[in-house]
């Protein structure tokens, strides 16, 4: 792998970790005029519509793939679709840093998939990150508890994060085992299709009647959070390995806390603050350096 191909691996998949940094943060804002359901659904609808135009555009032959669409990668546009949707509601009855650390139970699980699915092996220092994480995640849901207003709002929130995140695993182990066998981009555009087919039933229509364009911003960016954070992704997995990638990405919830910080420090009225304590911030940054240790390789 040569310097400047690995640079460039570098520098798309620190574009996915920012924009799944600051992904939380705007979810939370756009929940203020639209419900989950809706917010989801145009994510997807987005993503798919901007991505079929592109490949149209380079005579890729979008189409091929949708016209005989492989069962395995249906079945992961329907879990990245419940994955989307359990995580903003979680960020919905808890709070964009919350989800944004909790949801690294997801990189976790996915070890443990590779470990009995696909044979990968598992070290003494992957062991020493997942005891690492877990004490982490139990001091920060400890913190969380002792200052949220509403317990069981609160456990209900996790419960979302964490079927979000078993989804999300769901999803990345099929196209684990379609990858080498198609196009990526031309799965990521079955995944886009297949998620908004199966949301529809959870949109509300009534809403895009009386949305201003500050609302469709809010929609048309979370739009394009989709396809630039999944498409800087591919192009990252063409150039360095998948484990590094996974490392960097895990980095994204100190963007979450520290944005979420500042904008509580700078009396922001658009985004809920924050109650999280001093042993909330050790908890959350001990559970990511768990997680880092565990995905790490070497």
């Amino acid at each position: 792998m040569n310097p400047p191909n690995y640079a460039r691996g570098v520098f798309f998949t620190l574009i996915t970790t920012a924009l799944w940094g600051v992904l939380p943060i705007f979810m939370k804002i756009a929940l203020e005029d639209f419900s989950s359901g809706t917010i989801v659904w145009f994510r997807f609808t987005f993503a798919f519509v901007v991505l079929f135009s592109y490949l149209s555009l380079r005579q890729s032959d979008p189409g091929s793939i949708l016209r005989n669409p492989p069962g395995l990668c249906l079945l992961g546009g329907l879990c990245l679709g419940g994955n989307y949707f359990y995580f903003i509601r979680g960020v919905e009855l808890s709070s964009p840093s919350n989800a944004a650390v909790l949801i690294q139970v997801a990189p976790v699980l996915l070890v443990m998939v590779g470990i009995l699915m696909f044979g990968e092996k598992f070290k003494k220092a992957q062991f020493t990150g997942l005891f690492v994480a877990v004490a982490g995640m139990v001091l920060f849901y400890k913190d969380q508890r002792m200052n949220v207003v509403d317990t069981e709002l609160y456990t209900t929130a996790n419960l979302y994060i964490f079927v979000g995140a078993v989804l999300w695993v769901g999803y990345m182990a099929f196209q684990k085992k379609l990858t080498p066998a198609y196009k990526t981009q031309h799965l990521n555009l079955l995944v886009y299709g297949t998620a908004a087919v199966a949301l529809l039933g959870t949109v509300n229509w009534v809403e895009f009647k009386s949305v201003g364009m500050s609302g469709w911003g809010m929609l048309i960016f979370l739009g394009i959070n989709t396809l630039v954070a999944y498409g800087s992704l591919a192009e990252a997995i063409k150039c360095i390995p998948v484990s590094l990638i996974s490392v960097i990405v895990t980095l994204n919830p100190f963007i979450t806390l520290t944005a979420m910080y500042i904008l509580a420090q700078s009396g922001a009225d658009w985004v809920t603050p924050e109650t999280i304590g001093l042993w909330g911030y050790v908890g959350a940054c001990t559970a990511i350096s768990g997680v880092i240790l565990v995905l790490r390789k070497s």
